[in-house]
């Protein structure tokens, strides 16, 4: 179950710092609780044959559902998290989300991207990226950074705590 390394492991998990006038975290996971939260349900709906890995490249969390489960996971999508974009909305994004998705992905039609409310200079983000013959979907979860740079397995450390991941 999500959540249950939490108690068990340090809570904190970054140190705000400035190093070249880019401030590095220092957070206790009390203040990504929200995160937490959200991360909790969006899991609700996905079976128990499906697992969470790391994607190493784009330090995010990954699962990849099949067609006729993937309904049932995105929908909630759209009631946990406060934006939503798609390829022709995302330049309507904050400047960090827009530059974040465009560094990491890029957008092509049928493909979506959700995103939190700000905490600590985080935002809480989901690719949904539809691929084959639209038959499997990738579902990615990650931390975006807002004028902040974060230590380097920080967000490992906080996804691996809030979803039920199988280890690096």
């Amino acid at each position: 179950m999500p959540g249950n390394r939490s108690d068990r492991e340090p809570r904190v998990v970054g140190r705000m710092t400035t190093q070249n006038g880019i401030r590095l975290m220092k957070l206790n996971l009390s203040d990504l609780a929200p995160f937490s939260k959200i991360c909790h349900k969006i899991c609700l709906n996905i079976p128990d044959a499906y697992n969470w890995t790391w994607d190493q490249k784009r330090k995010m969390a990954v699962i990849v559902l099949d067609e006729e489960d993937a309904e049932m996971v995105f929908y909630p999508l759209f009631k946990e998290f406060r934006n939503h974009w798609n390829f022709s909305s995302i330049s309507e994004a904050a400047e960090a989300v827009n530059a974040y998705i465009h560094s990491e992905f890029g957008m092509m039609p049928g493909q979506a991207f959700f995103t939190s409310h700000m905490v600590s200079n985080l935002v809480l983000g989901v690719a949904w990226w539809p691929w084959g013959r639209d038959d499997k979907v990738s579902m990615r979860v990650g931390l975006i950074p807002v004028k902040v740079k974060l230590p380097d397995d920080f967000a490992h450390q906080c996804l691996s705590r809030w979803l039920p991941m199988e280890p690096k």
